[in-house]
This record gives structure tokens, C-alpha cells and sequence, in this order.
């Protein structure tokens, strides 16, 4: 084991000096909210007092116009009908007047916007005020995905416009100010920057300090004693020595069942497989091997199984969207394709080169630039190789005969 590592004076006082900062950013952070939850408690205990002082004025200014009308309507239950008509018709001209300064349309919008602003900011002050820490926070974040989303989702010509528009609002902005608000401006935007910065370098200095004492832990954490791995138990299947009784599959020790049996080769005994039949020469050679042409074949194994094949192979290839290693990817159906055949011997490709004899096949399997560098000599053994062991090639002799008696 190896000795365990001591932390020297350096790393100790390091170590400490770290909690220390992040115990002191925590304090100030914990500061920092109880003075802002304290200011928002007096700025609250400040609008409740002043909305009940105003409730309070509404009250009374409602008791008052509640008594003025009480004195209005008595006194015009004790007017006649030429007092009315004389009132009426002064309160006509004062009307008259006030309205003959301004238009319909200039009333109509000015009252509007006077009474709508009113009423927005009542409403957006009593909900700014009602609104906790992270209710703001959430506020603005949704804010500004929101202008993000809009951003996306501008076109190319919409970007131009609206950069454009901001442009000129600047110029004219910065045209129309004067040199004293010029200069707040800038001093106005220079202390923001200062501020950015601070606060970046803080959140930085934290995040130094912070990765410190976890690096420190780890530190801590890996020189501590480890348990040993002997004690540490493992999962051993044994060595694979044990044969199958029925069909000389090796398995596992752990995979022995009770009854000596075995599923996972011949599902105990319910599978039987039949011998298979020996591979024919000369592909048995070339497979194991033992042909002067093995490795020429095994190079361009692809080009002679093609080139001997009853069909090709149709499928719909999708290639991958994006980038990345080669996947063979296949939509829908797969199926052999082969054509009719006929008199016309032009072009004989796949199931069609069995209708002929074997010289003639290798004739037009030499001729095909599909197989280019393979050998003629060993395509021939292959074809008479077919021609001898497989059983479709003789199908296809007697469909060459049914074909050439109708022909006839």
C-alpha cells in the first residue's frame, strides 16, 4: 500500500484560506438578502400606510360629495320650472365653452390615453409591488426568452429593418442631445461597464475559490485508505470445459444446469440440426486457405459472389442525414430483381448466364467491368463448380430446354 500523503503547512493554510472566502461570500450573500427583504418589508409597511391614509381621504371626500348631492337635489326639489330651465341652460354654455377649445377627436384621444396610462400604471405599480424575489427574476427571464423567440424568428429582410430602425433612432437620439447629457451618457454607461466587470471578476473569484476546496477534497478524499480488493467479491462463470453431451458445444462451468443439459445450443434436445453437407472444391480450398489464388480470392470475395448470383439485390438505400461513420441504411422492402429471359443474349447478367453454357458465361463475366482484377480462370472453377453441386443451376438447364423447344 502506498504511504499516505500528508498536507503540508502551505496546502493546510491554502485550504483554510479557501472555506474561509467561500464561508465570507456566503455571509455577504446572506447579508445581502436579509437587507433587501428588509428594505422591501419597509417599502411595503410604507404603500400600506399610504394606501390607508388615501382610503382614508376617499372616505371622506365621499362623505362630502354624498352630502353636496343630498344639498343639490334639495335644493332643486325647491326650485320652479323657470329656475330649472335657467340653470340648465347656463350649465349648456359653461359646457359650450370648455369644449369649443378643443375637437371631438382631440378630446376623445387625449381623455383615452390619460385615462388608459392611468389605469396601466396603477394596475403594472400594484403588481411590481406584490411580486416577490423570484417572481421578478422568473418575470424577466421570460421577458427576455420571449424577445429571443422574436429574434428567431425574424427573416433576413426583418433583421436589416429593424437594425436599421435602431440605427436611426440612435443618430437622431444622439443628434438631439446636448453636450452636458451627452456626457452623462457616457459617464452613465462607463459606470455600468465598471460594474459588469466587477461583478464578473467576483463571480470568477468565486468559482476559483470554490473549485479549490473541491480540489482539495479530492485530494483529501484519495489519500484516504482504501479498502482492500481482496476483499471485493467478483463473478466468475469458471473456465469453458464443459462439452455438450449432444452436440460437442463448449460451455461455461457456472452454466452447467442440474440435469446436464443444455438450452442455449439444442434447447435440451428439442433442436436437432442435420449434418451439414462438405463444403465442394475448389471453394473449400480457397476458404481454408490452401489455393494458390486464397488471398487474390479473398480480396475480391465481394466481385465473385456477385458476380456468380442468381439476382441482385434491390432496396431503397437512405443514407444518414449527418455526418459520421458509414451506416447502411435500407427503407422499406428488400428483394432480388432478375429479369425475363428471351432470344436476346446482348447482355446476360446474373440467373440469365445459367441459360447458357459455361464458356459463353465466362465470356460475359469477364467482359463486365463490375469484375475488374478478378481472376477468369478461378471464376470458370467457380461456375463449374455450380454447375456440378448446386441444384438451382440444373432448374435452370431444363428451363434453357423448355425455352429453346418453344422457340423452335
Amino acid at each position: 500500500m502506498p504511504p499516505r500523503h500528508q498536507l503540508t503547512d502551505a496546502e493546510r493554510a491554502r485550504v483554510q484560506y479557501v472555506r474561509d472566502e467561500k464561508k465570507q461570500c456566503l455571509d455577504q450573500e446572506v447579508q445581502r438578502q436579509t437587507q433587501y427583504e428588509e428594505t422591501r418589508r419597509a417599502r411595503l409597511d410604507v404603500e400600506a400606510q399610504r394606501r390607508k391614509e388615501n382610503r382614508a381621504q376617499d372616505e371622506i371626500q365621499q362623505a362630502w360629495l354624498q352630502q353636496q348631492a343630498l344639498r343639490q337635489q334639495a335644493l332643486r326639489e325647491e326650485e320652479n320650472e323657470e329656475e330649472r330651465r335657467a340653470r340648465l341652460r347656463d350649465q349648456a354654455k359653461r359646457q359650450q365653452a370648455v369644449r369649443s377649445t378643443e375637437t371631438a377627436n382631440e378630446r376623445r384621444t387625449e381623455e383615452d390615453r390619460a385615462s388608459r396610462i392611468m389605469v396601466d400604471a396603477m394596475r403594472h405599480q400594484v403588481l411590481r409591488v406584490q411580486q416577490t424575489v423570484e417572481e421578478r427574476m422568473s418575470r424577466a427571464m421570460v421577458d427576455r426568452l420571449r424577445h429571443q423567440m422574436r429574434l428567431v424568428d425574424e427573416t433576413h429582410e426583418e433583421v436589416e429593418v429593424r437594425r436599421e430602425i435602431n440605427r436611426q433612432h440612435t443618430v437622431n437620439y444622439r443628434a438631439a442631445e446636448k453636450e452636458e447629457e451627452r456626457e452623462e451618457r457616457r459617464a452613465e454607461n462607463q459606470f455600468q461597464m465598471e460594474l459588469l466587470r466587477e461583478e464578473r471578476e467576483e463571480n470568477e473569484k468565486l468559482l476559483r475559490a470554490m473549485n479549490a476546496l473541491e480540489h482539495a477534497e479530492i485530494i483529501l478524499a484519495a489519500c484516504k485508505t482504501l479498502a482492500s480488493e481482496d476483499r471485493v467479491l467478483l463473478h466468475d462463470c469458471g473456465k469453458m470445459t464443459v462439452t455438450c453431451g449432444e452436440c460437442n458445444a463448449r460451455n461455461l462451468q457456472g452454466e452447467r444446469p442440474t440435469d446436464n443439459k443444455f438450452t442455449q445450443c439444442w434447447v435440451k434436445g428439442k433442436v436437432i440440426l442435420p449434418t451439414p453437407k462438405e463444403c465442394p472444391h475448389p471453394l473449400v480450398e480457397l476458404l481454408q486457405n490452401d489455393h494458390p489464388k486464397a488471398i487474390a480470392f479473398m480480396t475480391k470475395i465481394r466481385n465473385y459472389n456477385s458476380a456468380h448470383a442468381f439476382a441482385s439485390l434491390v432496396a431503397n438505400i437512405s443514407s444518414p442525414p449527418r455526418r459520421g461513420p458509414y451506416c447502411f441504411r435500407i427503407h422499406g422492402q428488400v428483394y432480388h430483381n432478375t429479369k425475363p429471359f428471351g432470344p436476346n443474349t446482348n447482355n446476360l447478367r446474373y440467373a440469365d448466364l445459367y441459360f447458357v453454357d459455361a464458356a459463353q458465361a465466362s465470356e460475359f463475366r469477364a467482359l463486365s467491368t463490375s469484375n475488374g482484377g478478378c481472376c477468369r480462370n478461378l471464376m470458370e472453377e467457380l461456375d463449374a463448380m455450380l454447375r456440378e453441386k448446386n441444384s438451382y443451376v440444373a432448374i435452370y438447364k431444363i428451363m434453357l430446354q423448355v425455352l429453346e423447344e418453344e422457340y423452335r
